[in-house]
């Protein structure tokens, strides 16, 4: 089993199947945060931490802290992971650009002048080693969303002006390469042969527990091989964009 690091700025000769992949993810990811969303909230569990928030004291997790999570709505083992098969026996040639790209899914390269090549049941492990998260929640008053996440709540207006304002000051306090944000796709993370992913890895979790979360989320991702704790970004410039309402 092939496993890599998605966010690898430094992937070698990656093929043009494999890039528009990607590439059709992170178009689908834009799409989603120009999305007309007016508002986010954000559950909390301690009312001092709700309190904070609002003053501008944000605390940023990571997505390591989410996998290690008991509660099974709140944690997520395989937070930020994709697998990939490429299913039953097929052969084909560097020519076909069908069978290629699905190599390229499983992190095999072919050649243009590779002929007789015969793939089964590879299978690919892709994820982020690490990156940090804010996650929010479309909906309110969802009383599943009390009982998991807190009976506290504030309201985030202005979406991308405390996208903007979070990511400066958390830039200043700690390496991060780039952000991103969106709502959550709700589909499984396997996928197979000829199929499309399923998202931008870290966007993506499984509909059957959490679709009901309506989760939006702001992730900001790291250098390779950097670790990284949860921690708490002072940005007073999201002051004005925060408001306490329960």
């Amino acid at each position: 089993m092939a496993k890599s690091n998605w966010w690898n700025r430094n992937l070698q000769k990656i093929d043009n199947s494999e890039f528009k992949s990607k590439r059709d993810a992170k178009k689908q990811l834009k799409k989603n945060s120009r999305k007309q969303t007016s508002e986010l909230y954000r559950y909390f569990e301690n009312e001092e931490h709700a309190a904070a928030f609002v003053k501008g004291d944000i605390f940023i997790s990571t997505l390591k802290r989410c996998r290690e999570y008991e509660d099974p709505l709140q944690g997520d083992r395989e937070e930020g992971y994709e697998r990939y098969n490429t299913g039953r026996r097929i052969t084909g040639n560097g020519s076909d650009p069908a069978f290629v790209a699905m190599a390229a899914k499983a992190g095999i390269r072919i050649g243009p002048d590779v002929v007789g090549v015969t793939i089964e049941n590879n299978e690919r492990t892709t994820f982020l080693h690490d990156a940090y998260v804010l996650c929010t929640t479309l909906g309110f008053s969802a009383e599943d969303l009390t009982e998991t996440f807190g009976k506290y709540c504030v309201k985030i207006k202005s979406i991308e002006k405390f996208h903007a304002a979070i990511t400066e000051s958390l830039a200043l306090a700690t390496p991060i390469s780039q952000s991103a944000r969106g709502e959550i796709i709700y589909k499984e993370r396997f996928y197979k042969e000829c199929e499309d992913s399923p998202g931008l890895i870290g966007f993506v979790k499984p509909p059957d527990k959490y679709a009901a979360q309506k989760e939006y989320r702001f992730l900001w991702y790291v250098p390779v091989d950097v670790e990284i704790s949860g921690l708490v970004v002072k940005c007073p410039d999201v002051v004005n964009l925060v408001t306490r309402i329960r």
